[in-house]
């Protein structure tokens, strides 16, 4: 049920690492089992950040149920971009949403 979609201007040369790496990232971070986490990357998009088309990350982050501590969870996906694509924190914007179970569809039907 964790979905998060990473949009960068940045080219991400090894996407298996980075989906391989997200994804325990997401797991560990949100106290989800790995085995719900779904991961998307969309590189080289046209972006700019205050003007600026310098590498800059969107990250877009999607659960039933967030994690109680939002800014140490801001902060594990910040470095994550950081650590993995050298993108710096204040280049980086995410957007978290908390889906209600009832609006979110799994094998046939809703959790």
């Amino acid at each position: 049920m964790p979905y998060l979609k990473i949009t960068t201007n940045a080219t991400v040369s090894d996407q298996t690492n980075l989906l391989k790496i997200s994804s325990q990232t997401v797991s560990k971070a949100a106290g989800k089992a790995e085995n719900y986490v779904m991961i998307a990357i969309e590189d080289q998009t046209n972006m700019l950040m205050g003007g600026d088309n310098s590498p800059t990350a969107f990250l877009d982050y999607r659960a039933l149920g967030l994690p109680s501590d939002r800014s140490a969870f801001s902060d594990a996906l910040c470095s994550l971009i950081t650590n993995e694509l050298g993108i710096s924190g204040d280049r980086i914007y995410i957007s978290m949403t908390d889906s209600e179970r009832q609006n979110w569809g799994w094998n046939h039907a809703t959790f």
